[in-house]
């Protein structure tokens, strides 16, 4: 794999989420009780820095020299190392979605929410691994692993904080039994 090729395949990866996602998932419709509430100026702060980091940068690193500077020495294991995570951040997310469709009650605790509470941020998680193992650029890599703990250090907390007051002790024993974003290696209850 050429370092060329490895920008387009992260980019092409990130066109076939955003289709996945607009097209191939059904829509989640919540009942008025459970829509969630309106997005603070941080939020909004944060996704438009994810879509940076994680859309842009990438699309811009493959398209103009901006970033070159930034290069290193280009290791192909690596790279296919990257295609592999982000195959599986595709992949982690879609199910996510689809999970949180199906499942009628709440909180989800089927498919891959079973194994994690967060599995949309663990897929971002790998994404921005993916990222950091494709580009092989030591800018344009870990910028996504920058926001992604931006996300995960501000964000994660309140989303907690709101499937608590919400679901009361069912949301506790879920969080007792399964983990936020990487799951156990053990024997599963």
């Amino acid at each position: 794999m050429t370092e060329d090729a490895a920008e387009l395949i992260l980019v092409l990866m990130v066109i076939a989420s955003a289709l996945l996602y607009r097209f191939a998932m059904p829509r989640l419709r919540r009942p008025r009780a459970l829509a969630r509430p309106s997005p603070d100026l941080e939020q909004i702060i944060l996704v438009g820095m994810v879509f940076c980091t994680m859309v842009v940068i990438p699309f811009l690193d493959m398209m103009v020299p901006w970033f070159e500077f930034a290069d290193i020495v280009f290791m192909d294991e690596v790279a296919w190392l990257g295609l592999l995570l982000g195959s599986a951040a595709v992949w982690l997310f879609w199910r996510a979605k689809e999970d949180l469709t199906r499942c009628p009650r709440r909180p989800v605790d089927s498919g891959v929410y079973r194994y994690l509470r967060h599995p949309s941020c663990a897929a971002m998680l790998l994404w921005s691994l993916a990222q950091l193992l494709l580009l092989q650029n030591w800018l344009a890599g870990p910028a996504a692993a920058l926001t992604f703990t931006m996300v995960y250090l501000l964000q994660l907390p309140r989303e907690e904080q709101r499937m608590l007051e919400r679901y009361g002790h069912r949301y506790l024993d879920y969080m007792a039994r399964t983990p936020a974003i990487l799951p156990r290696f053990s024997r599963y209850r």
